[in-house]
């Protein structure tokens, strides 16, 4: 594999384009969800080199919500095989991405690592923090994948270069979102407790580096498996997930640490209900995940789900629905053509974990050029007055579109749910089945 990269010592030098371009990326990076937290920033030591290691379950939008997380820029890395093309390792070199070639692409090519793990260390010994995702690859689950030894090779190259002078840090990352799926979701962005690399490293007596390696492996894991929604890998992570989502169906908070904390409670209760009664709740899981498959087949939302005075909210939102169409429609004209993209190319992927990355390249490349085009049709064509009040109007256009859809989708589920005693009698079944084994 030949990686066609324009590789620079000096990536991580402040450019006044990429200063300017941040703050913007990172608005569009938070108005891609509907809310996004980040928790932990008093986590992020000051004094020394800092690598970032967060989960990866979402593409692209993992390294966007960690960027945005704080002011200061950060260098990452991605897979290699997206540098092939000339143009694309120049964009992917200015906004501060190197490639990392993973142990799958063959050692002939993992070799050519070396170069970059230099500028790497080099851009620690800088002050500019780097974002590693130690799983190597993205899985949108409620786990973690095996972690690499890259990271754990990184640390120990900068304690060996700087060590002395400054100390290494490795900072576990949390990335928690409410649907992997949806865009205009909700996100989760957690810092946990630092690993001190360089005290790590210098209390360990081991006869090489490689050896380091596996101690600093389990400690990461540990760190960040506290920072998640986690459930160990194993066959029975699906199963589990549909428990933990019939148990916590209708919590309701606007806190999304809560909200994730929570999960954690019920899936370490399910965890030692599973200790203390295999048997049943094989059979609990079981039906956990029929009910799950019988949900999505009759089209009903874990959102409609738990909650009380059904038929009082169906009318609700019968009468917020009339209210809200009338921008609907007009949301539908003013962003007609990055909705129409956006669905066109969510279609054509075959990972679907890369439709939220799609909808914010739409939006962020594609809005650039037509917001503007719209803007200026209006003022040429109607008074001031209503050209200014229509192009306020049509800038939430595109997420609006996106919300107000996820409110439909929502509305048709609780109102089958309504109409489908039997899944509502499954529902409760398989709740005071686990209340019961308690």
């Amino acid at each position: 594999m030949k990686i066609n990269n324009p590789m620079r010592n000096k990536i991580y030098e402040s450019d006044v384009r990429y200063d300017i371009l941040k703050p913007f990326v990172d608005w569009c990076t938070r108005r891609s969800y509907k809310k996004i937290s980040v928790a932990g920033l008093e986590n992020l030591p000051e004094d020394g080199a800092v690598l970032l290691a967060p989960n990866h379950c979402n593409t692209l939008m993992d390294a966007l919500v960690v960027l945005q997380s704080t002011k200061d820029a950060k260098v990452f890395g991605a897979r290699a095989d997206m540098f092939k093309r000339p143009l694309i390792a120049r964009i992917m070199h200015f906004v501060r991405i190197l490639p990392m070639v993973r142990q799958r692409d063959g050692l002939r090519n993992v070799l050519k690592n070396h170069e970059t793990f230099e500028i790497i260390v080099e851009t620690l010994e800088n002050g500019v923090p780097f974002i590693m995702f130690p799983e190597g690859r993205h899985r949108p689950a409620h786990s973690l994948l095996p972690l690499g030894k890259g990271i754990m090779r990184t640390a120990v190259a900068a304690n060996e270069k700087f060590g002395k002078e400054k100390p290494v840090y490795i900072v576990p990352a949390g990335i928690e979102y409410g649907d992997y799926f949806r865009y205009r979701s909700t996100c989760l962005v957690s810092f946990g407790k630092p690993i001190n690399a360089t005290e790590f490293i210098n209390s360990l007596d081991v006869e090489n580096d490689a050896q380091l390696n596996e101690p600093l492996r389990k400690e990461l894991v540990e760190r960040m498996s506290e920072l998640i929604t986690y459930i160990p890998d194993d066959e029975n992570l699906p199963a589990k997930w549909s428990l933990t989502k019939v148990l916590t169906a209708g919590f309701s908070s606007c806190n999304l640490v809560e909200k994730r904390d929570n999960n954690k409670k019920v899936i370490a209760q399910i965890e030692d209900a599973i200790q203390a009664n295999p048997k049943k709740m094989t059979e609990i899981l079981a039906n956990a995940a029929a009910f799950d498959k019988t949900r999505r087949k009759a089209g009903i939302s874990f959102k409609s789900l738990g909650k009380k005075n059904l038929g009082l909210r169906c009318l609700g939102k019968a009468l917020l629905a009339v209210l809200g169409l009338p921008y609907y429609a007009f949301s539908a004209i003013a962003s007609l053509p990055m909705w129409v993209l956006s669905t066109f190319l969510r279609g054509k992927i075959r990972d679907k974990a890369f439709g939220n990355t799609v909808s914010f390249g739409v939006k962020l490349g594609l809005g650039a050029i037509w917001y503007p085009i719209v803007f200026a049709l209006a003022f040429i064509f109607a008074p001031w007055q209503y050209a200014l009040a229509g192009s306020l109007l049509a800038i939430p256009t595109y997420n609006y579109m996106y919300d107000f859809t996820e409110f439909l989708r929502v509305f048709a589920s609780d109102c089958r749910l309504a109409c489908n005693k039997g899944i509502r009698k499954s529902f409760d079944s398989v709740r005071k089945s686990f209340k019961n084994l308690k």
